[in-house]
This record gives C-alpha cells, sequence and structure tokens, in this order.
C-alpha cells in the first residue's frame, strides 16, 4: 500500500461527489413532488368546477320547475323557490367563471351559458307577466313557456360541453399524476441505491482509510524501533541508551536509589574480523549478545552502542558487589568458544568490563559514561577479560 495519501482526493472528494450528486437526486425529488402536488390541487380544483356546473343545472332545473309549478298553479311558493333558484344561479355561475384562470377552454362556454341563462330568466320574466295580466292560458303564455324551454335545451347542451371539456382536463391531470407518481418511484428507488452504494463506498474507504493509518502507523513504529535499536543483534543503540539512562539517573536522584553502569568491550573481535571476515564477526557478536542476556536480570537495560562495545545499565543494587557479581557471570558466560573456523579450530573472545556507580563515583549522565568507559580501558590495558570499578 502507498504511504502517500491525497488529502483532497481520499479525504474530501468522495464525499463531496457524493454530496453533489445526493443534492441533485433530492431536487429532483422535491420538483417532482411539487409538482405532483400542483397537479393534485388541479384535480381538485377540476372537480369543484365540475360539481358546481352540475349544481348550476340543478339549480336551473328547479328554477324551470318552479316557474311552471306557479304558471299552473298560480301559488305563490313557487315563485319564491324560483326567485331563490335566479340568486343561487348567479352565485353558481360566478364561481364557474373563477376557474377561468385554470382551465381556460372553458371561457368562450361561460360567456354563451351566461347569456342563455340571462335569456332564459327574461323569457320567465315574459312568462309571469303574461300569467299576471292575461292569465294562464293566453297564447303568448304558452309561446314563453315553448321558448324557455329551447333555451334550457341549449343550457343542458352548453353544461354537458363544459363537462366534457372539465373530464378530459381532469383525465389529463390523472396522467400526469401517474406519470408523476411513477417518477417519484424510479426517484426512490434510484436514491435508495444510491444511498446504498455510498454507504458501502463510505465503508470501503473507511477501512482503506483505517488499513492505510495502521500501515503508516505501523511504519512509524517501525523507522522508531530501528532509531532505537541496533539492526544486527537487535540491541538498544548508543541514542536509545543516553535517554535511558538520563531518565534512569532522574528517577533515582528522586528516590535516593543507585545506578549502576558497565561498560564493556569485546577482547579479540578485531581479529575474528580480520582473519575470517565481517560474516564471521557478526556471528560472533550475535553469539556473545544471547549468552550476556542469559546472564542478565530483569531490570538490567543491555545495549550495543559501537562495533564491540556494549553498556549494561543495572538498577535496583545495595552495593558494588553485586555489580561484580554480575560482570563475574558475563565474563564466565564467553569463556567458551563463539564458533568453530573452518580448520576446526575453536575462535574464542574474551570481555572487559568498566564499572560505575551513580552517585557514588559521579553526579551526571555524562560523566557515568566516561567514568565507566576510563574503568573499562584499565581492566584492557591491564590484562584483559576482567572488570575494573571506577577510582576517580
Amino acid at each position: 500500500m502507498s504511504g502517500n495519501l491525497n488529502y483532497k482526493q481520499h479525504i474530501i472528494l468522495p464525499p463531496a461527489i457524493a454530496a453533489i450528486v445526493l443534492i441533485i437526486a433530492m431536487s429532483w425529488v422535491f420538483f417532482s413532488a411539487h409538482h405532483l402536488l400542483e397537479s393534485a390541487q388541479r384535480k381538485v380544483q377540476i372537480s369543484d368546477a365540475k360539481y358546481e356546473a352540475v349544481k348550476l343545472l340543478n339549480s336551473l332545473i328547479t328554477a324551470e320547475n318552479s316557474l311552471r309549478g306557479y304558471l299552473l298553479t298560480g301559488n305563490v311558493e313557487f315563485l319564491d323557490t324560483y326567485n331563490q333558484s335566479a340568486i343561487q344561479n348567479d352565485s353558481l355561475l360566478n364561481q364557474l367563471k373563477s376557474h377561468q384562470t385554470e382551465i381556460p377552454e372553458i371561457a368562450p362556454l361561460l360567456v354563451r351559458l351566461d347569456t342563455l341563462i340571462k335569456n332564459k330568466f327574461g323569457v320567465g320574466q315574459v312568462a309571469l307577466q303574461i300569467q299576471l295580466s292575461a292569465g294562464s292560458y293566453a297564447p303568448h303564455l304558452r309561446m314563453a313557456t315553448n321558448n324557455n324551454k329551447l333555451i334550457m335545451d341549449k343550457i343542458r347542451m352548453e353544461i354537458r360541453s363544459l363537462d366534457l371539456i372539465m373530464q378530459n382536463e381532469s383525465d389529463k391531470v390523472d396522467r400526469l399524476l401517474a406519470e408523476t407518481l411513477n417518477q417519484l418511484k424510479v426517484l426512490s428507488l434510484a436514491i435508495v441505491l444510491l444511498m446504498s452504494m455510498i454507504l458501502i463506498i463510505n465503508y470501503k474507504r473507511t477501512v482503506w482509510l483505517f488499513e492505510h493509518a495502521s500501515s503508516i502507523e505501523e511504519l512509524a513504529e517501525q523507522f522508531g524501533h530501528l532509531a532505537l535499536h541496533d539492526t544486527l543483534t537487535k540491541l538498544p543503540n548508543r541514542r536509545n541508551f543516553e535517554q535511558y539512562l538520563k531518565q534512569a539517573i532522574s528517577q533515582a536522584g528522586r528516590s535516593k536509589q543507585k545506578v549502576g553502569l558497565l561498560y564493556m568491550d569485546l577482547d579479540g573481535f578485531k581479529l575474528i574480523n580480520d582473519q575470517y571476515g565481517h560474516d564471521a564477526g557478526d556471528k560472533a557478536l550475535i553469539t556473545a549478545v544471547e549468552r550476556i542476556n542469559k546472564t542478565l536480570r530483569d531490570s538490567d537495560f543491555f545495549a550495543r552502542i559501537g562495533g564491540d562495545e556494549f553498556v549494561l545499565v543495572a538498577n535496583h543494587f545495595h552495593d558494588k558487589n553485586e555489580l561484580q557479581v554480575i560482570a563475574n557471570r558475563i565474563i564466565e558466560a564467553l569463556n567458551q568458544a563463539v564458533f568453530d573456523n573452518p580448520a576446526d579450530k575453536q575462535v574464542f573472545m574474551g570481555i572487559s568490563i568498566g564499572i560505575a556507580i551513580y552517585p557514588d563515583h559521579v553526579k551526571s549522565a555524562k560523566t557515568l559514561i566516561t567514568a565507566a568507559d576510563q574503568a573499562m580501558y584499565e581492566a584492557k590495558t591491564s590484562g584483559k577479560n576482567q572488570a575494573h570499578f571506577y577510582h576517580s
């Protein structure tokens, strides 16, 4: 996996694209739903107009029957009903006219219908005057009644045409509603699929980013480990040792304890490198480290600080005799051959150890290293393969 992570490409871009797609899809749904509501509202208006047309026709029929009843019987109750129907007709016609904006096709019909209704009630007034002046059997009354019937037939035809136009408009709206509903279904399904895809992609992206971050973290840990450890022996290196020693002395100063430092240099290592090569020298180093590790306590800190130089930070001891015991165990561990050479000769190495104690000998980490190094040099110059304590 690549260690490089393009922040904009991998973190910002995918959610931004998903957000844009969702905004477009949701906007489409919003406008479709808005169009659906408008169509439903138009459907209601057409239904109201059809209902008002039916009411108008019924009111006209009521007026017609009331007029006939009055003309035949002379009963004034029929006349009152006739007058109420006339008022209701005007109101219903005005309500129908209010729908001309939504249904402009009905405007010409309403104009003709208005004229016919006025003619009808004009003829009705004539019939009433004849009734009052000449009686129920006047020949002019029969003529007025016939004219009224003809006008009523024309009104029925106009209202039928009006109803047909509104029915056609209603059918168009029904088809539009069906299409819009189907679009919303498709859009809803598309959004569900889109959301599922986004969730799946985001899940995979999250897993990928987590794996990427974990990989980077592992690499960082590896590099951090390499920065503080020796690649051959896997022991802590000089940098790691110096950090540890400073912390150990700082803690020992607060708790009034001691810190011992064993500075070690392998005897005969250079000869092995020169005679048998660097591979043999590496093998000898690894063998020596393995043997020394077996002699150490859990609280000891063992590090490689140079080619054949090692240090041991000893904690939790009471006097220098305990450090002498540790040094003796290390020297004894290296008394065996480190490997057999091709000529079947055993190859040995020794070790010289210098020991210094904080705060008995020195008061700082830097001077503790110098003191232990000096003591190691004395051990090497006085015969090697032995341990010496620092003397100020």
